[in-house]
């Protein structure tokens, strides 16, 4: 079986993509990791998937389940074999105002890192422009028949939830304890911030002016699921340093090579 998490920029995708993989590993079945040049790389993550990639992930992946995450948009034919049934898809979103204020978080750290993704973002407002790309994609993968659609806010606050509608839609029976329990310090998370319920909070009345004018129509037709955060029952510690992101990006990468099957190398199709 393949799988593909696409989300917007800081939705907690990469968390719905841990959550995803460790269902599938509790659940009895083997998951393949695919083998990338850097040698570090956390998850199965590519811009672009297309049908013959996917063609020669099952061919390599023998009966075994392949995670896929992405960022890009979803193609025709991809979108064809999700509405058919063949390989399956969620879809994680957030406030666009809660997305831009974690994206000038990471901006931040880029600059104290000295790296360039993010690096240019300092105020909220400089994440527009890549807002308005990814508002566009999750529209289109939105609309493809059987996909998921998991708010920040339940991935983050009713994680115990998400993870029943993933195996509803995946069709497996696990607990959620048992999924939960190496997330529960929160160092096992990938790509945290702070992980704050309601951040849109911390904005001004008249920037957030500015993104709910901007955004009306997806506001007015997307569920962000704001009643979960005021519940705000998370697992996930944010606030962390330098220090503990890369002690946890390690721990992560030592518990990938020893829970998944390598498949080696499997080139995506270029533009």
């Amino acid at each position: 079986m393949i799988y593909l998490c696409y989300g917007v920029t800081k939705s907690a995708s990469t968390f719905l993509y841990q959550l995803t993989e460790e269902i599938l590993m509790v659940s009895g079945q083997t998951v393949g990791r695919i083998q990338q040049p850097v040698r570090t790389k956390l998850e199965n993550y590519y811009d672009r998937i297309t049908v013959p990639f996917l063609e020669r992930i099952e061919t390599a992946a023998q009966g075994r389940a392949v995670v896929l995450k992405t960022h890009g948009p979803v193609l025709p034919e991809v979108a064809d074999w999700i509405a058919q049934g063949r390989i399956k898809a969620s879809v994680s979103i957030r406030d666009p105002r809660e997305m831009a204020l974690s994206m000038a978080d990471n901006g931040a750290r880029a600059r104290q890192l000295g790296v360039v993704p993010f690096s240019e973002i300092v105020v909220p407002t400089d994440a527009l422009p890549s807002i308005d790309v990814q508002v566009n994609i999750f529209a289109q993968w939105a609309a493809v028949p059987s996909v998921e659609i998991f708010a920040y806010n339940e991935v983050c606050f009713a994680t115990e939830q998400t993870i029943q509608r993933l195996c509803q839609q995946i069709g497996v029976q696990v607990k959620a304890d048992t999924v939960l329990q190496p997330f529960r310090s929160g160092r096992l998370i990938g790509q945290i911030n702070r992980a704050v319920p309601s951040r849109y909070t911390e904005m001004s009345l008249a920037m957030q002016d500015i993104f709910l004018q901007r955004y009306a129509e997806f506001y007015a037709t997307t569920d962000l699921k704001e009643h979960l955060a005021q519940q705000a029952q998370s697992i996930i510690r944010g606030e962390r340093g330098i220090f503990s992101h890369h002690l946890g990006n390690g721990l992560r990468l030592m518990r990938r090579l020893l829970l998944t099957r390598n498949l080696g190398f499997i080139v995506p199709d270029q533009p």
